[in-house]
């Protein structure tokens, strides 16, 4: 009897790494593929540009020197669509593509108000961080950052719609996100895709 109870007690303790192991495993791990899709909070000012900020490289660009002055501005929020491939426990890779309208008004040395329109198209490669999960894998914080290229079609005054293309980021400094194959997110963080995220992520 005495060693039949040893070798169940061996037995045990032999598969208890192996049970270990498969608590850890998060259903991110089973199942690597993700998409997901948001809707950004951008105000002008923010990330690494904006059409206000870059409005005298595009007026340059355009060889326009008019006196325009910028009176007001605003956006109509952005549309994110992403994709990441989790490569381990931590660290998914993948890429991201946005879309955000803005619109300027602007008054010239004579009093008239005029808009300059622009469409900003985002394509960005991203590295996401799961730095932390509970155990029963419902709940999880990360940080990302995207980085690429924009291309803002912008129409001045009446001058013909053109596009320039200039770098691009963002920096995700915390995101939640809540579930498992089918999960709800928020995201804090700078640059072109919101200060404030919020949206949904399938996993497969």
């Amino acid at each position: 009897m005495k060693k039949i109870f040893v070798s169940l007690m061996m037995v045990c303790l032999m598969a208890l790494p192996t049970m270990q192991a498969q608590t850890q495993t998060y259903y991110k791990q089973i199942h690597p593929n993700e998409i997901s899709a948001s809707y950004g909070v951008s105000l002008l000012g923010t990330g690494i540009g904006t059409v206000v900020n870059k409005l005298d490289d595009l007026r340059r660009w355009l060889d326009i020197d008019d006196g325009l002055v910028v009176k007001s501005g605003g956006t109509f929020g952005v549309i994110n669509l992403g994709y990441t491939y989790q490569l381990n426990k931590v660290v998914s890779i993948g890429g991201a593509i946005g879309l955000n309208s803005m619109k300027i008004r602007l008054e010239d040395n004579t009093g008239k108000i005029d808009a300059a329109r622009a469409n900003i198209w985002m394509l960005m490669s991203s590295a996401k961080f799961d730095w932390f999960r509970t155990r029963s894998d419902v709940f999880g914080m990360y940080s990302k950052v995207n980085l690429g290229v924009m291309g803002i079609g912008a129409s001045l005054m009446e001058e013909a719609h053109k596009t320039l293309w200039l770098p691009t980021g963002h920096l995700s400094l915390i995101g939640l996100e809540v579930g498992k194959g089918f999960s709800g997110f928020m995201e804090l963080g700078v640059g072109m895709q919101g200060i404030v995220q919020a949206g949904v992520r399938a996993r497969f």
